[in-house]
């Protein structure tokens, strides 16, 4: 469990030497108390207005993820056809959790963003996510509590290039989805937070990449993924341009 917030400020201290007769270029300066920069993340984002729900306030189970840090580029993910934008986000969330836990014994993504635009602290920032099957190392995922695909994504990304016993063996779930027709479209308030989260992410780390998981699980593995649904896609694209972020590559 995450430890409590402090809300209040917090300093560093650099120091330069100016050399007579050179030219003063830019320094990068690093905050290296790892806990300092997740506050400083949250804070930002509430000082924007936006409500922020850390892990303790909204009741995260305890999981077993390993430490990571470096971070250089974002994903983005939905939650599913299985989820909701009619649907209460810590419900939701803690719905992705168990899911998680099952598979993981970790919550997958970083941060979660419900359609009413709160932002979730899903799992710590300090640690290494499971949202990209081998992929995961110095990446942020962040998953929208909705369902963004168009029935019958499943299958035209997922099995519509594997052979006939693997579009059987798979059939459960493509037919699902195939049959599902209820899509959410990313709501004002969600988009809203999606932008200032980036925003305040790329002020913190060197981030330059940002896409959809099937961008990053092809670049991983090959596989195809729906994720994050044709509607998520337009997300990813419309703050790649906006935030002028790069398209992953292998």
């Amino acid at each position: 469990m995450s430890k409590p917030l402090k809300e209040s400020d917090f300093e560093t201290v650099a120091v330069l030497e100016r050399v007579t007769g050179q030219k003063i270029v830019p320094h990068k300066i690093t905050v290296n108390d790892k806990a300092a920069t997740r506050q400083a993340i949250i804070l930002a984002l509430r000082r924007s207005g936006f409500t922020f729900k850390t892990r303790s306030e909204w009741g995260a189970k305890p999981g077993k993820a390993k430490e990571d840090w470096n971070f250089h580029s974002i994903t983005l993910h939905h939650a599913g056809n299985s989820f909701s934008c009619h649907a209460d986000g810590v419900e939701q969330l803690k719905k992705a959790e168990e899911i998680d836990l099952g598979k993981f014994q970790q919550l997958s993504y970083h941060y979660a963003i419900d359609c009413a635009g709160t932002i979730y602290e899903a799992l710590d920032i300090r640690y290494k996510g499971a949202h990209v099957s081998g992929g995961n190392s110095g990446v942020l995922g962040i998953v929208m509590l909705a369902d963004f695909s168009v029935h019958g994504e499943a299958y035209e990304q997922e099995y519509k290039e594997k052979s006939t016993w693997e579009r059987i063996k798979g059939a459960p779930g493509w037919i699902a989805d195939k049959a599902d027709t209820a899509t959410d479209e990313p709501t004002d308030a969600q988009i809203k937070a999606l932008y200032k989260l980036v925003e305040v992410l790329k002020s913190v780390f060197f981030l330059e990449v940002f896409g959809g998981h099937q961008e990053f699980q092809r670049n991983a593995t090959g596989e195809g993924r729906a994720c994050p649904g044709r509607y998520g896609m337009d997300l990813v694209n419309m703050i790649r341009k906006d935030l002028n972020m790069k398209v992953p590559v292998k």
